[in-house]
Formats: C-alpha cells, structure tokens, sequence
C-alpha cells in the first residue's frame, strides 16, 4: 500500500462510538503493516454566538469541558491501540468544527482516511452515516469505511474482493487490493462484471449475439485487467469472477466470506470529477464489512 509517495499518515476519525474505535483499530493494523504513523481526528462542536459577558463565561467552561471530553476519547482509543500496537506511533488532531470538514483537509497528504460506517449520533444498523459518507465521496486519498465486529475488527485473512472494469480508477484499486491482500496474507477475489443477455433481447436482437465468445472477451479483459499487479504479487491467489449483472450485486455475492471489498470511486460510465458512482454507493451502504473506495 505505498503507492503515494510522500504520504505517510493513515487517519483514523474517532467520535467515542463502537464503530469508530474498532475502524481505527483496522486503521492501527494497516499503519503497523506499513511503517505509518496513526493519526486519531476528532472534532470539537463548533462555538455558538455570544449575546452577553455571562454567556462568554459560560462558553468558555463549555469549550474547556467539550476538548476535555474529546481528548478524553482519543486517549481512551489510543489506549486500546497501543496495547494492541506498542510500537505504532499514535497521535490525535482533535479540532472545533463538522468531523467531515477536519477530516478531509487531512486527505490531500494522508495515505489512507478510515471512518466508522456510523457514528456516535447514528443508527446502529447498516445505515451509513453522513459523515463517513461525506468523506467518501471528496476524500483525495482512499478512504475506508469500516463497518463489522467490533470484537474482530480485522485485517484477517479471509479473501479481498476487488472490482474490475477497466477505468483508471478501477486500475488503482487492483493495485490497492493486491497490496493488502500481500500485506495480510489474503486471497484476492476479483469481479468484473458486464450486461447480460436480459439488456438486448427486446425486439430479438439477442439471437443476433454471440453471448459465448461476449463472455470470452469478457474474461480476457478481467485476465489483462489483473496480469500486471499479478505478475508483481505472485503469491497472492486471485479467483477471477466474470458474470453478467450489476456489479455491486454481484460482489455483495461474495461479501460475506470476505474481509475487505475494494473499488474505484466510479466507474468507466462516470464523469471524471464526478463524486461516487452507483456501485461504490450501493456497496458502501449494503456490503457487510469494509469498503475501500479509490479515488486517486
């Protein structure tokens, strides 16, 4: 995973929730496995106006009180790190101001940004929270949202799923995925997915298509897709998945049994620029473990 030159820190944002501490436990066995440090961000609420002298004194206890509950939070996270990771250099940002703001002015030099999928005023269910899905979307750098146990929250060595269709992005996220899957000892899943039969057969045009050598072709584009980031990690096991369909159904197909699903923040449909495709949505708000979404 050192694909950014110069970026060294992997970010981890913390609110005192159940989520957010086991993702920046992910985010500490990442850091270990790569020699980063581990930056703990937490925001402060933001100050409201002042209408009068008693007002400013009270503020001011506020504000001494909330950067004491937070520091108090990343100390308590940064405990349960080091315990786990004596040797990871661990230190906190904690700032006034929306979480997803402080965190995404760290994107443009970090190598990685992990959120909880929910946070500490969300619902406890796979609904994504604003935040984690704010960052996702405007990070510079990969981000992933963590969602699993909080008892084992991973990396382990169940298989890394990884999409492939071709666009630059989806390139990056080979690279991506076949780093982490080498840095953990995973076996690499890679789904490419194309439209089916169902897409034409309107007006008998799927008798005029020749659907064997479409999966042929296919096939051949998934195997070009992987041969280069397969030729440089020759011990990682790739399964090679190409089917008809949507792609993000069909890789939650597979999410159960992974640890990990990795993507491009849109696909080769998408307008450069744009924010986060379909696909990267619908896994970010569905998939039952983390997502990694590259975007540069």
């Amino acid at each position: 995973m050192n694909t950014l030159a110069g970026h060294q820190d992997v970010v981890a944002g913390i609110d005192g929730s159940e989520a957010s501490t086991a993702a920046a436990r992910w985010a500490a066995s990442v850091a270990n496995a790569v020699n980063s440090r581990l930056i703990l961000a937490h925001a402060l609420p933001q100050e409201g106006p002042i209408y009068s002298p008693a007002a400013v004194m009270l503020q001011s206890q506020f504000l001494s009180q909330i950067r004491e509950d937070g520091e108090a939070i990343v100390d308590a996270a940064a405990a349960v790190i080091s315990a786990e990771f004596p040797e990871l250099t661990i230190e906190s940002e904690i700032a006034p101001g929306p979480a997803s703001t402080h965190i995404l002015e760290s994107s443009g030099t970090a190598r990685l940004i992990v959120m909880g999928s929910t946070g500490s005023g969300a619902l406890r269910s796979r609904l994504l929270g604003s935040t984690a899905l704010k960052v996702a979307n405007h990070a510079t750098c990969p981000v992933t949202v963590w969602r699993g146990s909080a008892e084992n929250p991973g990396p382990d060595q169940r298989p890394v799923i990884v999409g492939v269709d071709g666009s630059a992005l989806s390139k990056k996220a080979v690279e991506y995925a076949f780093r982490y899957a080498d840095q953990f000892d995973a076996p690499l899943i890679a789904v490419h997915t194309w439209q089916g039969s169902s897409t034409f057969r309107e007006g008998g045009a799927g008798i005029l298509i020749d659907w064997e050598a479409v999966e042929q072709e296919e096939s051949a584009l998934l195997a070009e897709n992987l041969a280069g980031m397969a030729d440089q990690y020759p011990d990682v096991p790739v399964t090679r998945i190409s089917e008809p369909g949507a792609a993000a159904p069909v890789m939650l197909k597979y999410a159960d049994d992974a640890q990990l699903i990795v993507v491009g923040s849109h696909g080769r449909s998408a307008m450069a620029g744009a924010v986060m495709g379909s696909t990267s949505q619908n896994l970010l708000h569905h998939a039952p473990g983390p997502v990694m979404i590259c975007r540069a």
